[in-house]
């Protein structure tokens, strides 16, 4: 049996440790604020809207003379600050670059037919496009006749579709585009480059090489076929040691984007090979911001919640019971996506995801309520109060770096009501966790945590394989496991300083559903 002195030196060590995780914090929160406070500069920036569609010009500051230009296209769930980096690297060497929030996403509240699939999609894609390039070419210091287009996944599918059907388009980069119908011929779409990730799907790596291959018949990763003062180059590379959106942020793409480029548009500033460069500058000061939120957390949750405690034994779930439970929850989920209705709510994947979280907490929850464990109680007004903090915290944590660097992250629309039942879902999520947690020392509740949304994300995988869920899931997978162990973070944090298990579940859940909420396509 433990004493009070055996136990007294590991708490004596939390309050150290919760000073040098808020002194890590302030160091990355003053790099990641000076990172963002200085990412636009050199470039200026306009953002308007024109028929409904968000648009956002980037161009060199105090640049003199026409500009080539190019309009930049996001993927599927992404929106125009997920490509801010290639308008800081173009902009930077002479461009003058559009990007452009597609329907049902970003600041679009437009509805995307199909969640991208199908002629309905294809239509709506194509005006928005259309509209960009239109407004491009109408800046009076943009030169009309060097016009370049670049997109990513669903973007780069609709780029191609674009610049194929508008010869006038000089020059494309489409960027984990997958497999694609081509008409065979060099000159359609004119200069065309093809990338991927080393370690992206198969479909997406033989979706470059066979777009290359439609017009060059045994052409090879890393070398250009063809002349672009023609319109008939060719290229296709694979970016090594990349998934689908690691691609957007390495140097390799970047500077063979900007090349590609060079080499056709003409840039009067490209400057050196590699020159300007700043792939991950902005998304990487967010980052930075976000792990500042981390790592600050668990000081100021000690802050604002005081528990109580009532005096009654916390009783555990028995350990077969933690760990198996949770193992067929998940089980019972999958096929649950299969059945939920895809417009249930007006996002994409959003209701089957939403579904599988709610109906594993159910189950959670249901068996650490047959199985009589009992908590400890806790002053009400003061843990309401800390909620309250506690979740506006994790929301301006999320919303203010992802906005300012990577992700558009303002409910607009539909979005707005739809977090509504998806933070439900993931309250009953987190809440059945720790109520399984309830009872067990640190270590052990960190590692039950960590089964239950490892075995999640297994689940939501597994449902993908078997078709109950959406592909597409499979590439949102990084998303959420980041969520989670972000969640997992908080929830120790709570955990060190008693919170009750509904404070835990609230904040947990508002952190799995706004980001869900405001980056799955409205449609």
């Amino acid at each position: 049996m433990r004493t009070v002195e055996d136990v007294r030196p590991r708490a004596e060590r939390r309050p150290a440790l919760r000073v040098v995780a808020l002194l890590l914090a302030l160091v990355c929160a003053a790099i990641g604020a000076a990172g963002l406070a200085t990412a636009d500069r050199g470039v200026e920036r306009h953002s308007t809207a024109v028929a409904g569609v968000p648009l956002e010009v980037v161009r060199p500051a105090g640049a003199t003379g026409r500009l080539p230009g190019v309009v930049v296209a996001h993927g599927l769930a992404a929106s125009r600050q997920l490509m801010r980096g290639f308008a800081d690297t173009l902009a930077r060497r002479g461009y003058a670059v559009e990007l452009v929030d597609l329907a049902g996403h970003g600041a679009s509240t437009a509805r995307l037919p199909g969640a991208g699939d199908g002629l309905a999609a294809d239509a709506r894609l194509d005006r928005d496009l259309d509209i960009a390039v239109g407004h491009l070419r109408s800046m009076p210091w943009v030169d009309a006749a060097r016009i370049g287009l670049l997109g990513h996944s669903m973007g780069a599918a609709a780029v191609l579709r674009y610049a194929t059907a508008h010869p006038e388009i000089s020059a494309t980069v489409s960027i984990s585009q997958g497999p694609t119908s081509s008409t065979g011929s060099a000159a359609r779409p004119r200069n065309l480059l093809l990338l991927a990730g080393g370690l992206e799907f198969a479909g997406f790596r033989d979706g470059a090489l066979g777009a290359l291959r439609a017009a060059y018949p045994g052409g090879r990763a890393g070398v250009t076929y063809g002349d672009p003062r023609a319109g008939t180059a060719r290229r296709a590379v694979l970016v090594p040691g990349v998934e689908h959106v690691g691609v957007l942020f390495h140097p390799r793409t970047h500077r063979e984007v900007a090349s590609w480029f060079d080499g056709t548009l003409g840039s009067s500033s490209g400057g050196p090979h590699g020159a300007g460069l700043r792939p991950v500058w902005r998304a990487g000061s967010a980052m930075l911001l976000h792990l500042a939120a981390v790592l600050s957390f668990g000081a100021i949750a000690a802050a604002v919640l005081r528990p109580v405690a009532s005096g009654r034994e916390r009783r555990r779930v028995p350990l077969p019971l933690a760990l198996g439970v949770p193992a067929g929850a998940v089980l019972a989920a999958v096929p649950v996506m299969a059945v939920v209705p895809r417009g249930l709510l007006p996002l994409a994947v959003a209701a089957p995801v939403a579904g599988f979280f709610g109906v594993i907490g159910v189950v959670l929850l249901a068996t650490a309520l047959l199985t009589g464990r009992t908590g400890v109680t806790r002053a009400g007004r003061s843990s309401v109060v800390a909620a309250v903090v506690l979740v506006a915290l994790t929301v301006v944590s999320f919303a203010v770096p992802a906005q300012l660097g990577w992700a558009h992250a303002v409910p607009v629309g539909p979005r707005a009501w739809a977090l509504l039942p998806i933070a439900a879902c993931a309250t009953a999520f987190f809440g059945g966790i720790e109520a399984l947690c309830g009872g067990y020392g640190r270590r052990a509740a960190i590692l039950i945590h960590a089964w239950i949304a490892g075995g999640a994300l297994a689940g939501l995988g597994v449902a993908a394989l078997v078709g109950a869920a959406s592909s597409f899931v499979l590439l949102v997978a990084p998303l959420l496991a980041g969520l989670l162990v972000w969640q997992g973070v908080q929830a120790a944090a709570l955990r060190a300083v008693r919170a009750p298990v509904w404070l835990t579940a609230v904040v947990g859940g508002v952190l799995l559903a706004w980001p869900i909420a405001v980056t799955m396509p409205i449609i």
